[in-house]
């Protein structure tokens, strides 16, 4: 029997060596940029879906107004005035709503027509240089924090999906 084969100083060479704690700890620094750059693309991603979902059912209420419109020979006061219309759910799916319409976050579109509203229309939504976005009606998604303002380039309303230019554009107000 050779027992030189199981001596400390021959271990090394018998491959039996482990990891050792900056290998391991390397390791794991490694799996957690990973994991960081796996979790932000995938939060973008899940963002950037909400906002084009939030488009799409604002151009369906906007054809379901523009109806509503040709039938009355008028705009709508407000949203509760049309029946039920067929918006997009999170999977692509219709679902047929009721007011209030229900954006993706869970809040009601919010709309406003300028029939409605006194002379300088002082309710409706407005750009930096303080001119209303559309001449029509308001029609917007609060986005995802829940919160507005009538200025667009203030805080709260940076994360709006917003209806403007009578319905030439519709995005995120920072687009606009």
């Amino acid at each position: 029997m050779d027992l030189h084969r199981f001596s400390p100083k021959n271990k090394g060479l018998t491959g039996n060596r482990g990891f050792t704690l900056v290998e391991i700890l390397i390791s794991l620094v490694i799996i957690g940029i990973l994991a960081t750059i796996a979790v932000t693309a995938y939060t973008n991603y899940f963002d950037r879906s909400l906002v084009k979902l939030s488009i799409r059912n604002i151009r369906i209420l906007e054809q379901a107004i523009k109806t509503f419109e040709f039938e009355n020979i008028l705009l709508p006061n407000s949203l509760n005035e049309m029946g039920p219309v067929e918006l997009l759910g999170a999977n692509g799916n219709s679902i047929t709503q009721s007011s209030p319409f229900l954006d993706p976050y869970g809040n009601a579109y919010r709309y406003l027509n300028f029939a409605n509203e006194p002379a300088g229309w002082p309710n409706c939504r407005r750009d930096g240089v303080d001119k209303p976005l559309s001449l029509d009606y308001d029609l917007y998604s609060m986005g995802a924090d829940g919160v507005t303002q009538n200025k667009l380039n203030h805080g709260q309303s940076l994360d709006d999906i917003v209806r403007a230019r009578s319905g030439k554009f519709v995005d995120l107000a920072t687009k606009y």
